[in-house]
């Protein structure tokens, strides 16, 4: 339970306040209690010298300012509230950082993606530090160091910025600057609850063999979270539908629910696609029809069975064929997809595909998909 008080003379400047920070917390999920007061003399007991003022669990005041710094410092005000709870229930969207153009677009997308699942954005940085032998000792260069952390900070400045009278529809985003190793580091954040992960790849050519492009393409077998791999030019805003790769409904339910709750928060279409590469495939559809039918009755959606002598070359063609959809691979078993997605999963996402590509692994928390 946070406590807050939040002091004005019932001006639009505190009116607003107490809107904006009423809504965030309440999306946040977070249980709080508000009092307002308007009273001089209660506002002068509590010595406070300027309103509106804002403070929180009778140890943290925000003033904020006026002179067109108001809704910049309410917005910050509001994000270390939030902070206090780590964002409630808000949906934690980890985005790593090199500052290629790789992964400044995978930010874009996961700027647009954070509205639509009212998240809040944490551009990580893990920097890994760098050495010099002098005198046959190690020195760690801190200088490099502090280069990488104000490179951070500039870069989270610059989106966080203030956004006016929209500033509360735009995505929180918070800077996480860990020096260790990248994938080791990526790993244990992917563990947390209520997160997901966006991540750019480099796609084909000489620019593939760039570390943050193979560290994507790494994450695949060691995130704990739902995965968005971006590809070059691959943008959110156009997707209209949702294409989920399904072996059977067995192996599939977690993660064929999961991502039909995201085909409704990003108001997309769901295509479930199935490959049938023998005569003794099992596939059943009216158990996918009464799943769909039971707990998306909304949502549109249709259901392909193709049949296919390589499942390969027929999913190549698939990500090919529309770049304005998202594809969903489950490789939560070992399954039809087990040659593609367990031994070729960096070539289908790095170099085949257009289109953004979700993981759901084996490793995906059923907390993370609830």
């Amino acid at each position: 339970m946070i406590d807050i008080k939040i002091y004005g003379t019932g001006s639009s400047g505190h009116q607003l306040a107490k809107e904006k920070l009423s809504k965030c917390l309440d999306v946040a999920g977070i249980e709080y209690h508000l009092k307002d007061i308007t009273n001089i003399q209660e506002i002068m007991e509590d010595q406070i010298d300027y309103v509106p003022s804002v403070k929180v669990n009778e140890s943290r005041l925000f003033e904020l300012k006026q002179n067109g710094k108001y809704s910049r410092s309410l917005r910050e005000a509001i994000q270390k509230i939030l902070q206090i709870e780590n964002y409630g229930k808000m949906t934690k969207i980890i985005v790593p950082t090199d500052f290629s153009e790789a992964s400044n677009n995978a930010y874009n997308f996961a700027h647009h993606l954070s509205k639509d699942l009212q998240g809040i954005l944490k551009i990580t940085h893990i920097y890994y530090p760098t050495s010099t032998d002098v005198n046959q000792f190690v020195v760690i260069n801190e200088e490099a160091e502090k280069i990488h952390r104000t490179k951070l900070d500039e870069f989270v400045q610059t989106v966080n910025q203030d956004w006016i009278s929209t500033f509360v529809k735009e995505p929180f985003v918070e800077g996480v600057f860990k020096v260790g190793f990248p994938r080791a580091e990526l790993t244990e954040m992917s563990k947390q609850p209520g997160t997901i992960m966006v991540m750019g790849t480099t796609g084909a050519g000489d620019t593939f063999k760039k570390i943050f492009g193979s560290l994507s393409l790494d994450m695949t077998d060691h995130c704990y979270c739902p995965l968005f791999l971006v590809p070059p030019g691959a943008a959110y805003s156009n997707i209209d539908e949702i294409v989920y790769l399904s072996e059977d409904l067995k192996n599939d339910a977690l993660h064929l629910l999961y991502t039909g709750r995201l085909c409704l928060k990003v108001n997309a279409d769901l295509r479930i696609v199935h490959y049938r590469t023998n005569e003794d495939d099992e596939y059943d559809v009216s158990d996918t029809i009464k799943v769909m039918e039971s707990y998306f009755p909304e949502l549109k959606y249709h259901i392909d069975i193709s049949d296919t002598k390589d499942i390969f070359d027929s999913i190549k063609s698939l990500i090919k064929e529309d770049t304005n959809h998202l594809v969903v691979v489950s490789t939560k078993h070992r399954n039809i997809f087990q040659n593609l997605f367990h031994k070729s999963i960096s070539e289908f996402t790095a170099l085949n595909s257009d289109c953004p590509v979700l993981i759901l692994s084996d490793k995906t928390s059923e907390a993370s998909l609830t």
